[in-house]
């Protein structure tokens, strides 16, 4: 064993390693210091939510309309120069509103019979669509009544009355585009 010495000596100095917790093959760690600690990575906090948007939508809304300022003369079918103005405005409004119909309604005062008022109120309205006709308005988009002196908006015992009472008015619906939330 000439040749065993070294072995020994590796052997004991194994030994001491082994006594002192550190050794060649040994999985625990020296003891040369506090372990290390792997620091601690939290998770990041996500964003906080987006506000919701309010939810608009666009409806149709019908819109009612009628015109008056339209008035006649006793026992007469004729425009005056005072309704060219509401009338033209009429146009306007028919051409802005291509969808739009015009439900024309003449009235009388109460004056002579229901058949002759009938028919003279059936001509007022009439005369209101021939002149929005020439203005451009489309003659099946209004609808021509005749009412009588039925409806009157005045007393028939006054000459202002009477006047208020024989007119034309027209009425009309339009579609307005509304947002809503």
């Amino acid at each position: 064993m000439k040749n065993s010495a070294p072995f020994i000596k590796l052997l004991l100095s194994g030994g001491l390693l082994a006594a002192s917790g550190c050794g060649l093959y040994d999985v625990t760690p020296c003891p040369a210091g506090p372990a290390p600690v792997a620091p601690v990575v939290s998770a990041p906090t996500p964003p906080p939510p987006a506000p919701i948007a309010p939810v608009e939508k666009t409806v149709l809304i019908s819109k009612p309309i009628t015109i008056t300022g339209i008035n006649f003369k006793t026992g007469s079918a004729q425009l005056m120069g005072t309704d060219i103005a509401v009338l033209d405005k009429v146009a306007a409004f028919a051409k802005m509103h291509p969808d739009a119909t015009l439900d024309i309604n003449g009235y009388c005062s109460k004056t002579g019979s229901y058949a002759y008022n009938y028919k003279l109120s059936k001509a007022r309205a009439g005369s209101v669509a021939g002149y929005l006709e020439n203005r451009g308005v489309a003659a099946d988009r209004m609808t021509v009544k005749g009412h009588s002196y039925e409806d009157p908006i005045a007393s028939n015992k006054t000459p202002e009355g009477r006047f208020k009472n024989q007119r034309v008015e027209i009425n009309s619906s339009v579609m307005l585009r509304s947002t809503v939330k």
